[in-house]
């Protein structure tokens, strides 16, 4: 079995994004791998606090027992949900809180994606489509007292793709069997557009496929996985 290179664009702040209230970037799958699991994230850290990511996801289970596109929300060693009655417990190495919400995202679409605090310890994931302004809430997780806001200053945040099918029994026979896809990150902002990125850094990660790449594309980045190859 093989794995791709995952791709990576590590998103590094100033101090003017200390304990953010907010993040928001924009997503555009530009190119569709139909149904299969790919994941198109962000990640960051809380301050005093654990790891949380936001993303879209090409095809999976859905807490309705259909399968299909997703928007999932997801913070470790949260306490509690609201605003998705699909939200719920798990456990992936340490305890953790999900929402995952059926959104019928489309390819070449510009989509905002926001993780922002509604209160005291609630912080709130949702997708705009800004084709039509369409707002939707993918749902609310709260965190323990005390955690902060976003540690985006010190800890930094990072988008990323993943081809999760990779890692699940029987994985992938060979390189040329990774669905290809193409997605653009929009340059992030935080609380509001208040601060942005001092500067990134592109990066790919392990695995046995070459058929990934990541680089600049305007104010964004392009990640793109299972390039086809010539022998393909």
């Amino acid at each position: 079995m093989v794995r791709p290179q995952g791709t990576y664009t590590f998103w590094r702040w100033p101090a003017a994004a200390a304990g953010s209230g907010s993040l928001e970037w924009d997503l555009t799958v530009l190119r569709d791998p139909g149904p299969t699991t790919y994941f198109w994230a962000h990640s960051w850290r809380f301050q005093r606090g654990d790891a949380g990511y936001f993303g879209l996801q090409a095809h999976d289970r859905r807490d309705d027992g259909s399968d299909g596109k997703l928007a999932v929300f997801s913070v470790w060693s949260a306490v509690g949900c609201e605003d998705n009655p699909g939200c719920h417990a798990g456990v992936e190495g340490t305890p953790f809180w999900t929402c995952r919400l059926a959104y019928e995202w489309e390819p070449g679409r510009a989509y905002r994606l926001r993780v922002a605090r509604i209160r005291p310890d609630w912080w709130r994931a949702s997708v705009t489509d800004l084709a039509t302004g369409t707002a939707t809430t993918v749902g609310s997780l709260r965190v323990p007292a005390g955690w902060g806001g976003l540690d985006l200053a010190a800890q930094g945040s990072a988008v990323w793709v993943e081809f999760y099918a990779a890692n699940a029994p029987g994985g992938v026979a060979a390189c040329d069997l990774v669905p290809h896809t193409a997605v653009r990150f929009g340059a992030p902002a935080a609380d509001g557009g208040g601060a942005a990125p001092a500067r990134h850094a592109n990066r790919l990660g392990e695995g046995e496929c070459t058929n990934s790449r990541v680089g600049d594309d305007g104010d964004g980045v392009l990640h793109e996985m299972g390039i086809p190859t010539r022998s393909a």
